[in-house]
């Protein structure tokens, strides 16, 4: 009869998924880490239209520099605008889309332009999809989420996060001491007390440093795996949500109740959400105006809801409807992205059509959504904070890269052994 053991069934699972997925965990832990600082990167690589040098006199307004971006290239359309100017940095234009005929719309030839908040000069464009130099953290973005190939490396990778994510759980159960049974006691000795499963356990959250090359790698295999497995485990699963939506909606749903309208439930117009009666209701919302007066509007329609707007995130004009919309970030809300705040504004008028406190409507399940993609990506806090956070993403991202590669080290040790024990054998 064939004895089923769960404890080396679970560890050859482990050890030859891990081996299939060490290539990838090392690729994407190191390219993580230096994604961690994407924007600060970003602006060495392409220092040449990223950075200026500071003038004696202020910046211009955005509105200015806005109206020259668009006289400059009348063939395109930049409908968002930045909402500050940082010092020494050009100011960043992101194409919108084609003004001529749908039917034969071209690709942009570029996504990005670039002008001196000083001069008003346009310093350049930048094709996004280039091979080039400046380029270099955005081919190591696209590395990291889909290796370079499209939807093919997008599902590859979906499935080794799948993998990885369960994983995470076995590894976590191979750590645990191994039960000893009864028989295993040989009836001459006697029966001693057994210390506490705690106390067993401890080791395994250690590392020596005073032992030898396979003890230390063994250590730092169990004791990274144990004292990061929360994070990895946000890591792991959130890749599946970026990359395998069909696997990871289901599970979601069950888990923790994410409905299937991501994103769409959260909307509050101001009949639902209290803002100020305090409106200017004569003087239109124009370019020149529009930031600070939405961003006014913004801090009274959070300050009526206890809440404090902590940063600005961008404005955007809707042609469409002859609106502003500006995004911003409360003590409340979780991330930047689509865990962010929002006011939409009547140009004609200056009256608040709509405010979207993210928090307010978000369920259970999509706050943790939210919460497992902000974290993967850094999109936490700002300031000495945030930095903290990118120091912190960029150390897992090592320590991933450190634990593909000491597991491929102790499969290929115990390989060495297992082949020297079969030849004594012989």
């Amino acid at each position: 009869m064939i004895s089923f053991n769960p404890r080396q069934t679970c560890l050859w699972i482990h050890r030859y998924t891990g081996l299939v997925m060490a290539a990838f965990l090392l690729m994407a832990g190191i390219t993580g880490a230096l994604l961690a600082f994407h924007d600060e990167l970003d602006a060495v690589f392409n220092q040449r239209l990223a950075v200026v040098e500071k003038a004696q006199t202020p910046p211009l307004s955005i509105a200015t520099l806005h109206d020259k971006v668009i006289s400059h290239y009348p063939e395109y359309s930049f409908s968002t605008m930045p909402v500050a100017i940082e010092p020494n940095r050009a100011v960043v234009f992101a194409v919108d889309k084609y003004k001529g005929d749908v039917k034969v719309e071209p690709a942009p030839l570029f996504q990005e332009v670039y002008i001196n908040p000083y001069t008003a000069d346009i310093i350049g464009a930048r094709d996004k999809d280039e091979w080039a130099w400046r380029n270099t953290m955005w081919k190591v973005f696209w590395l990291h989420r889909e290796l370079l190939l499209g939807d093919i490396g997008k599902l590859v990778l979906g499935i080794i996060a799948l993998v990885w994510t369960i994983n995470c759980f076995i590894g976590f159960y191979l750590t645990f001491p191994r039960a000893v049974k009864k028989n295993q006691v040989p009836p001459q000795y006697p029966a001693k007390k057994r210390a506490s499963l705690l106390k067993r356990w401890l080791p395994a959250w250690k590392i020596r440093t005073k032992t030898n090359t396979f003890k230390l790698n063994y250590d730092a295999h169990h004791a990274f795996g144990l004292w990061l497995w929360l994070m990895l485990f946000v890591i792991a699963w959130s890749s599946v949500g970026f990359n395998l939506q069909q696997i990871y909606k289901p599970v979601m749903q069950a888990v923790v109740g994410l409905d299937g309208n991501k994103g769409k439930s959260n909307k509050t117009d101001k009949s639902s959400a209290p803002v100020s009666t305090e409106m200017i209701t004569i003087n239109v919302v124009n370019k020149a105006n529009s930031v600070n007066y939405l961003s006014k509007q913004a801090n009274i329609a959070a300050q009526e809801n206890g809440l404090t707007v902590q940063q600005l995130l961008g404005i955007r004009w809707v042609e469409e409807d002859k609106q502003w919309q500006m995004r911003f970030k409360t003590n409340q809300d979780i991330g930047k992205k689509s865990g962010a705040s929002s006011i939409t504004v009547n140009a004609r008028d200056g009256s608040v059509e709509k405010i979207n406190f993210a928090y307010q409507n978000a369920s259970f399940g999509h706050k943790a959504d939210q919460w497992l993609s902000t974290l993967h990506m850094g999109h936490i806090s700002h300031g000495v904070g945030h930095l903290a956070y990118q120091i912190f993403l960029a150390l897992i991202g090592l320590a991933v890269a450190v634990l593909s590669g000491t597991g491929v080290y102790l499969w290929w040790k115990g390989r060495q052994q297992r082949l020297k024990s079969l030849r004594k054998l012989r």
